[in-house]
């Protein structure tokens, strides 16, 4: 994973947040369970990553109140 891909993780989990608000962890959960049933291993370790993403920017969010 190069610093584009990270980047773009990040973007992708603050849009994430942004449409799903509390949601957002039930929804990063269905999209890995049907990469997961679907064998689709690619799909799954990015979404894998945009999961930590989402995590790390809830958090960051939460301790700079």
């Amino acid at each position: 994973m190069d610093s584009n891909d990270e980047a773009k993780a990040f973007l992708i989990a603050r849009e994430l947040i942004a449409q799903h608000g509390d949601d957002v962890a039930r929804v990063l959960q269905d999209k890995i369970d049907a990469f997961m049933a679907s064998g689709d291993l690619e799909q799954l370790s990015l979404w894998f990553i945009i999961r930590n993403a989402v995590a790390l920017t809830l958090k960051s969010d939460s301790t700079l109140h």
